[in-house]
């Protein structure tokens, strides 16, 4: 098994979980395409760095995640929506034999006796501790919160796709006028109008 110092979760990881090295150090096993890779670093450490390195924190992706799906239990989360990395837990995150699940590359599920069968993207197949309908509510968790993302991201770009309006600092106040004058700040305007008024008067 391959062995590095660090990794960067990215589009090609299937999965993240730990593992207690000879030396009793827990590190992390990820399934990149059909290569398991070990890493000396715990899951949360490589999960951490892999959102620094995308310009979030892990606190924020689950805050994130909280606020669009509202009450649940051990949220999923986005760790890039560029490249679209949803993980979510199959169990406990604080458990060392939590498996973090990139949740693209789950193909399909079903259940053998109180255990699931997951197939993956790699046309591997993995058996875990876990009831399928318990496994089945996380990803699907997962798989709404990617959606929503991904909509909402979608209607952001129709919104800047809209005509642009035209703004000016005032020259008389320094301030950003937003009304429907984009040329002529509010003391000009309002000068004007009392110059012609005092036109007529004349």
């Amino acid at each position: 098994m391959k062995f590095i110092n660090r990794y960067i979760i990215n589009q090609k990881t299937i999965l993240v979980t730990g593992k207690y090295h000879s030396f009793g150090k827990l590190c992390t096993i990820v399934l990149e395409g059909e290569t398991p890779i070990l890493v000396d670093q715990s899951p949360i450490q490589v999960i951490r760095e892999s959102l620094h390195y995308y310009g979030q924190n892990l606190q924020g992706a689950v805050e994130g995640a909280k606020s669009i799906l509202g009450k649940a239990k051990m949220y999923p989360f986005i760790v890039c929506q560029a490249q679209d990395i949803c993980l979510f837990p199959h169990i406990s995150p604080t458990h060392p034999e939590c498996i973090w699940f990139n949740h693209s590359h789950i193909i399909h599920t079903h259940a053998q006796g109180r255990e699931t069968i997951i197939e993956l993207s790699n046309s591997r197949t993995l058996e875990i501790k876990a009831k399928l309908t318990s496994f089945n509510t996380k990803k699907q968790k997962a798989g709404d919160l990617r959606r929503i993302v991904a909509e909402r991201s979608n209607n952001s770009m129709i919104i800047h796709l809209e005509p642009k309006k035209e703004y000016k600092q005032c020259k008389d106040t320094g301030s950003i006028e937003f009304d429907e004058h984009p040329h002529e700040c509010k003391q000009t305007l309002e000068r004007k109008i009392a110059d012609s008024q005092k036109r007529m008067v004349d």
